[in-house]
C-alpha cells in the first residue's frame, strides 16, 4: 500500500508504516531544515506549506498519515484550538485532500487534549468533518510505556476508514499497561552528550545532604520550599497593616520587624507573594509541609540554607515525584523546570514536549543530560542517521514526532485490508 506524510516531521509515520511494507508517495513539511534531514533519511523530497498545496499535485495513495501540530491543544500549549489562525484548522487540509483522493484509511496522532479543547467543539468538528465525506472514526489514547518504550507519553491516535471498508477486527495493537520497559536499557552514556552545568551539579547535591538528612513525608509526591524555612508569615496578608506584617518573619526567617515601607518587606517575601501579597493556592499545601520539615529539622535546616543557591528562585524548590521513602536523587532522573527542581522515578521517561527544550532530563548519576540519540530510541527513531546537530533543535524535533513504534503497530494491523 501507499502512503503520504504530512506534517512530516523527522518522519515518524514514515519509520513506522515503511516497516511494514508501505511506500511512501509524497510528503510536506514547512520546517525548511527538517525538510532537509527527511530527504537525507529517506530520499523524498517533501513540499512545503500544505495550504499552497493542490490535491491534484499528489498522486494516488492508499492511507494519508498526518501528526498536525498539536500546540493550539496540548496541556504545555496555549489551548488556542481552532480559534489559531496558522495551526488549529491545518485539519481542514487533511480533509481537503482526503476529499479529493478518497484513500481507504487517514491516520492521525495528537495530544488527548484534542478530544476537550472549546468544550468539544473542536472534536465535533473532526468528527462531523470525517462524515460529510464518508468516513467513520474509531480513536484510541496510547503512551509508548504500553508498547514497551519507557516514556509516559500520552497520544490520540485516529484512524478513519472509507465507509465501504468493513472492519473486521480490532485495528488497534495489543497493548501492555503493566511493560517492564525500564529507561537504563536505553541508556548509553558512551554516546555524545551534554554534561551537568557544575552549578547544577552542585545544588544536587546540596539537596541531597538536606533529604538524607531530615525526617520527610512518606509519600510519592509532595514539594519542598525552602524559602519557607523559618518563615511564619500569613498566606493571605493582603488586609494586613504595615505595623501588623512587622511581627512575622519572612523567606528564610528574616525578620521583619525592622521593615520601614512595604518595599521593605517586600524584599524580604519569598518571589511568590509578591505579585498579590498572598500565596497562590497551587503552593499552599507545599508552605505548609515545608514548614512542618523546618519545625522538625531547624537545627540541621539552619546551617544547611547557607548552601543552598539562592540566585535562581526555581532552583530552591524540590519537586518530589519519585520513589517512596527512596530519598536518594542521584537514583532518580531530574528536571529543572522553570517551578523547581523535579525529582522523577528512573525506570520510565518523561514526555518529551516541543515546547520546553530547557527540561531535558538529567541523569545525576552520570551527571549529564539525557541525550538527543536516546530521545530518539524513546521515539522509536534511533535508527536514522541524521537528526538536528544541536540539541535543543534535536529535542525540539523529537518532541513533536510521532512514535514510530505505536505507528509500526498500527500500520500492521491496517495491512489486513490491503485487498480493499
Amino acid at each position: 500500500m501507499k502512503f503520504i506524510d504530512l506534517f512530516s516531521g523527522l518522519g515518524g509515520f514514515h519509520t513506522g508504516f515503511s516497516q511494514n511494507g508501505y511506500e511512501c508517495v509524497f510528503a510536506c513539511e514547512i520546517d525548511e531544515k527538517l525538510r532537509a534531514l527527511y530527504q537525507q533519511n529517506y530520499g523524498i523530497e517533501p513540499k512545503g506549506d500544505i495550504t499552497q498545496i493542490n490535491a491534484t499535485d499528489i498522486p494516488e495513495h492508499d492511507v494519508i498519515c498526518a501528526g498536525f501540530p498539536c500546540q493550539p491543544f496540548s496541556l504545555a500549549g496555549q489551548k488556542k484550538g481552532t480559534a489559531c489562525p496558522t495551526s488549529g484548522r491545518l485539519i481542514d487540509d487533511v480533509i481537503r485532500i482526503a476529499e479529493h483522493h478518497n484513500p481507504k484509511f487517514v491516520v492521525l496522532e495528537n495530544v488527548p487534549n484534542i478530544l476537550t479543547i472549546a468544550d468539544g467543539t473542536f472534536w465535533d468538528y473532526i468528527l462531523s468533518s470525517f462524515e460529510r465525506i464518508g468516513y467513520n472514526v474509531d480513536y484510541k489514547i496510547i503512551s509508548p510505556v504500553e508498547v514497551g518504550i519507557p516514556q509516559n507519553r500520552k497520544r490520540i491516535f485516529v484512524v478513519a476508514h472509507r465507509n465501504d471498508i468493513t472492519i473486521t477486527e480490532n485495528i488497534w495493537p495489543t497493548l501492555n499497561p503493566s511493560s517492564s520497559a525500564n529507561l537504563k536499557d536505553f541508556l548509553d552514556s558512551s554516546l555524545e552528550h551534554k554534561k551537568l552545568e557544575p552549578k547544577k551539579l552542585n545544588q544536587i547535591h546540596v539537596w541531597q545532604h538536606l533529604i538524607q538528612n531530615c525526617s520527610l513525608p512518606s509519600r510519592t509526591a509532595f514539594s519542598i520550599v525552602a524559602p519557607e524555612f523559618g518563615a511564619d508569615y500569613p498566606l493571605d496578608f493582603r488586609s494586613l497593616s504595615l505595623k501588623e506584617m512587622k511581627q512575622y518573619k519572612g523567606a528564610y526567617g528574616q525578620s521583619l520587624e525592622n521593615c520601614n515601607t512595604w518595599n521593605d518587606v517586600m524584599n524580604k517575601m519569598p518571589s511568590y507573594t509578591k505579585k498579590e501579597r498572598r500565596v497562590a493556592n497551587w503552593i499552599t499545601p507545599s508552605i505548609q509541609v515545608s514548614r512542618n520539615i523546618y519545625s522538625q529539622n531547624k537545627h540541621f535546616i539552619d546551617t544547611w540554607v547557607c548552601s543552598l543557591d539562592k540566585q535562581n528562585n526555581s532552583w530552591q524548590i524540590l519537586e518530589w515525584r519519585g520513589h517512596l521513602n527512596r530519598y536518594d536523587l542521584f537514583s532518580h532522573l531530574i528536571q529543572f523546570r522553570a517551578s523547581g527542581i523535579r525529582v522523577l522515578k528512573p525506570e520510565i521517561a518523561p514526555s518529551l514536549i516541543a515546547m520546553t527544550p530547557t527540561q531535558i532530563p538529567v541523569v545525576p548519576s552520570e551527571a549529564r543530560y539525557l541525550s538527543k540519540h536516546e530521545a530518539a530510541k524513546l521515539q522509536f527513531l534511533h535508527e536514522l542517521k541524521h537528526i538536528p546537530e544541536n540539541t535543543s533543535k534535536a529535542f525540539k524535533a523529537l518532541g513533536n514526532a510521532v512514535n514510530a513504534k505505536i505507528v509500526s503497530l498500527i500500520s500492521s494491523e491496517l495491512r489486513k485490508y490491503s485487498i480493499h
